[in-house]
């Protein structure tokens, strides 16, 4: 169901900035662990120093649901210190497996995160932002895992609405037989303002009617191209803004 802009239009509220990560990789095997905390704290810091209202991490804050448990409990105390809410989905490396990471710890006991585990989808809504955000967790990434199925419309009294998926992206008209696929045509669909999305680790705007789609990139490697985040900029005005914003990480 394509969104309806009347609902948002009716009682336009102020601006927002949203910060948009994805695929850390904490725990990778490409570099030293102190890579992936050290990189990940520094983003924090940029990130914050933009004074955004809302981080969302789009999958992936784990390279593997074998991640130490030491890696784990520091990345749940740094998330619990931020200043801001979170709103995080699991991607395929740090997927809601039997035994994974989102299951041995709960990430819904701190106070500002708002973790996201129905594999059916689930939405939050942001009050203080009037803001709306629905994501859908991954058990497995299979061709069967449809990131953006079954999103339902945006909530009445919100301005903002913004999806969470984890996957690769299909362009229209195409067909792909690869896991977790993301179809220019759902995007299309979405009742979304922004779709934050993750898996690719190089940064890709997807440009849609009435809705805004990107990959961030991930802020950890160069793989993609640049280490890369996004802020998003969301105002009652006009359509939503990204910038794509690049940093200086080396080689993983």
């Amino acid at each position: 169901m394509a969104r309806d802009d009347t609902l948002s239009n009716e009682t336009p509220g102020r601006s927002l900035l949203v910060a948009h990560c994805s695929d850390i990789h904490l725990d990778g095997d490409h570099s030293p662990a102190a890579h992936y905390r050290e990189s990940f704290d520094r983003l924090l810091g940029e990130m914050l120093g933009e004074a955004p209202d809302l981080l969302v991490i789009a999958g992936d804050l784990f390279d593997t649901n074998a991640a130490s448990d030491t890696t784990v409990v520091w990345a749940m105390e740094r998330l619990a210190s931020l200043p801001v809410p979170v709103a995080m989905i699991p991607g395929n490396h740090d997927c809601l497996a039997d035994d994974g990471i989102y299951h041995r710890f709960d990430f819904q006991t701190l106070a500002n995160v708002e973790m996201f585990t129905d594999p059916a989808g689930e939405l939050r809504i942001f009050e203080h932002l009037r803001l709306a955000v629905w994501g859908k967790a991954m058990i497995d990434h299979t061709p069967e895992h449809r990131p953006l199925a079954g999103c339902p419309p945006q909530p009445e009294a919100t301005d903002w609405y913004l999806g969470l998926a984890h996957g690769i992206y299909v362009p229209a008209g195409a067909s792909s037989g690869r896991s977790s696929p993301i179809g220019h045509e759902e995007i299309e669909a979405s009742p979304c303002h922004y779709l934050a999305l993750g898996h690719h680790h190089a940064a890709l705007e997807i440009h849609a009617p009435g809705t805004l789609a990107a990959f961030c990139g991930s802020p950890t490697d160069r793989i993609g191209g640049e280490a890369t985040y996004a802020l998003l900029e969301l105002n009652p005005d006009a359509p939503p803004s990204l910038s794509i914003r690049e940093r200086p990480e080396p080689n993983r």
